[in-house]
């Protein structure tokens, strides 16, 4: 093997940090521009089965038909309820060392009136206080920029 053939591969363990924006579509960009202006839920609903989807969709997944975008939107309350929650020692939103030193509560909520599910942040609520079917609220920032970080997380009501 001559000296031109040869190579040397040298690795370094450590952190790539990556800034990014990305496009998430009209649907969503409808419900964060919601978020920034008025801190408010929105959703929208299949004209077919009259499902109310929040986050909204473009397809009813029930009856497979687009939901068109100038239409059928809903304001929802900022209640919802807990359909499933877990407690884990990771962070789950923030770059740097992924081990936290308390446990983060996550819940599936269904915000009253939908048909389905959104994860966030259960914030006051001790892992052995959390259960299915408990009342929730969300927590907004002060300054909502028209991102999914506007909402803090959900507390009890």
């Amino acid at each position: 093997m001559s000296q031109k053939d040869s190579k040397v591969v040298i690795t370094n363990r450590g952190m790539v940090r990556a800034e990014f924006n990305f496009y998430v579509g009209k649907y969503l960009d409808k419900m964060y521009d919601a978020f920034e202006k008025d801190k408010k839920f929105i959703g929208n609903h299949c004209p077919h089965c009259k499902d109310v989807f929040f986050p909204p969709r473009k397809i009813c997944g029930k009856c497979n038909i687009t939901i068109p975008l100038e239409e059928n939107w809903v304001d929802l309350p900022e209640t919802g309820t807990i359909i499933s929650y877990t407690a884990t020692p990771y962070k789950v939103t923030e770059r740097g060392d992924r081990k936290v030193k308390n446990e983060t509560l996550l819940g599936l909520i269904r915000i009253d009136g939908t048909s389905t599910g959104i994860v966030y942040e259960l914030l006051d609520i001790k892992p052995e206080e959390a259960k299915i079917g408990m009342k929730v609220k969300a927590i907004w920032t002060d300054l909502p920029k028209g991102e999914p970080m506007d909402i803090k997380g959900f507390t009890k009501v």
